[in-house]
């Protein structure tokens, strides 16, 4: 006999489902967590490399300058076509239908097909028209290299005005949170009783005065970064602050003539003016050209079967030789146009001197500025160790009962304006040193490179 126990069977189908929900519930919250760790990373700051990076791939004023320089490109190859061979290849056919004519003209289908070459021997004209072409793609070289410093500079600009504008609003912000601890320390001696609520009120006013900045600071740092968007693309990420010990210093050399000599062998923008003055120089050489006679080396061939609109038997036909032209009289226009050279030379030559004057003063802007800038660093952090010793004491003695929560007030002011005045000294020395190799026409990327290595490491905000 079997005993029964009352137990129901177990299924085992049943308990290997149940298993494998659990498995996958259990991946499914491991994942989730995965996700969210890899959400909660902080994005890496957007440091100035990068943004130079960027910046060449999205700036559409820079995209357009590539085009153009690949259109340069191609300049000496259609110059060089003038001084080549001119082959051209032809043919017609047509039908004559007489209709008063004499009986042995019949109608008939006229076939020609030929080919004709003509290759300059001597031409003045064309020879410097092929000068120009060369001058032109120089010329185009020479804007390309100022666009890429010109985005340099544009870059640089937006990136470190960005970056003041993130930090003054840091200051503000900690002079926010200096105030609120004045305010809360004037209140608790108020109900002390070892102040007026003439103190009270005047921090209340000063606390709201520091909102107004903090609003006008956080208006121009979203405009600072607009301004960098434009030039980058994306500015999702954060930047890279400015450390406290960048090697900030006087420009090297720190002789001004040092600079403007470098700026005459080097900058793009007074090379393409005097680029600009060869190809006019040339153009006049042209013009001249034009009273000399031109000779040309000749051939074709040819196969008709008409001559004087009768139709003949199938002939070809080669022919070589060379093609003397002589200009005698163009009504004056060659003349003209020789003046006109000249004086387009003469402007052309004007230009330069224009451009050379306006860079150097540029430059000598930039240079002083540096010295001034650094001038100014050097006394401000000086004064920032009075304001916080100022402030220290002030704090001391309104403890002590012998000052008022004015002085303090005061006190703290002066180091915000001290500290805001230094940072804008630290930021314009930095950007007129990048103003200083723009206009020296000597920035490269590899001061891009260099300035980066001036900024900290940091989580995007």
């Amino acid at each position: 006999m079997t005993k029964d126990t009352g137990m129901m069977p177990v299924d085992e189908d049943g308990n290997g489902k149940r298993r494998c929900r659990r498995l996958f519930v259990f991946l499914f919250l491991l994942l989730l967590l995965a996700l969210q760790s890899a959400l909660a990373a902080p994005l890496a700051a957007m440091d100035l490399m990068e943004a130079y990076i960027r910046a060449r791939q999205h700036d559409p004023l820079f995209g357009s300058y590539v085009h153009e320089h690949e259109a340069a490109k191609t300049l000496p190859a259609q110059g060089r076509s003038f001084l080549l061979p001119q082959i051209q290849a032809y043919g017609s056919e047509s039908r004559y239908y007489y209709d008063n004519a004499p009986s042995y003209y019949q109608d008939f289908d006229s076939e020609s097909l030929g080919v004709s070459l003509k290759q300059p021997i001597f031409n003045i004209s064309r020879f410097y028209e092929y000068r120009q072409h060369k001058v032109r793609k120089n010329m185009g070289d020479a804007k390309f290299v100022s666009a890429e410093q010109d985005l340099i500079l544009r870059l640089a600009e937006a990136y470190f005005n960005a970056l003041a504008a993130e930090d003054l609003l840091h200051l503000i912000d900690a002079e926010k949170r200096a105030v609120l601890e004045q305010r809360e320390q004037a209140k608790r001696m108020f109900q002390a009783g070892v102040s007026t609520i003439t103190d009270v009120h005047d921090v209340e006013a000063r606390y709201d005065s520091v909102l107004a900045k903090e609003i006008e600071a956080r208006s121009n740092r979203d405009v600072k970064r607009l301004a960098l968007k434009r030039i980058v693309g994306d500015d999702r990420t954060g930047l890279n602050p400015l450390r406290d010990d960048a090697p900030l210093g006087l420009p090297d050399p720190e002789r001004l003539e040092s600079w403007i000599e470098t700026a005459r062998g080097n900058h793009p923008i007074l090379k393409s003016y005097a680029y600009r003055i060869s190809y006019q120089e040339a153009e006049l050489r042209k013009n001249k050209g034009q009273h000399w006679p031109s000779l040309d080396f000749v051939g074709g061939y040819n196969k008709t079967n008409t001559n004087d609109n009768l139709q003949t038997n199938r002939i070809s036909y080669g022919s070589v030789g060379v093609q003397l032209n002589l200009p005698v009289f163009s009504g004056g226009y060659t003349v003209a146009k020789v003046n006109e050279s000249r004086a387009i030379l003469e402007k052309a030559r004007m230009e330069y001197e224009n451009a050379l004057a306006d860079i150097t003063q540029k430059l000598s802007e930039a240079f002083l500025a540096v010295r001034d800038s650094m001038s100014r660093i050097d006394a401000l952090q000086t004064a920032r160790k009075s304001a916080l010793t100022s402030l220290k004491s002030n704090k001391m003695s309104l403890l002590a009962g012998v000052r008022t929560t004015i002085d303090v007030l005061n006190a703290e002011r002066d180091l915000q304006d001290v500290l805001i005045r230094l940072l804008q000294a630290r930021y314009d020395c930095l950007l007129n040193t990048v103003r200083l190799k723009a206009y020296a026409g000597t920035i490269s990327e590899r001061d891009v490179h260099e300035i980066n290595g001036w900024l900290q490491t940091a989580a995007a905000d």
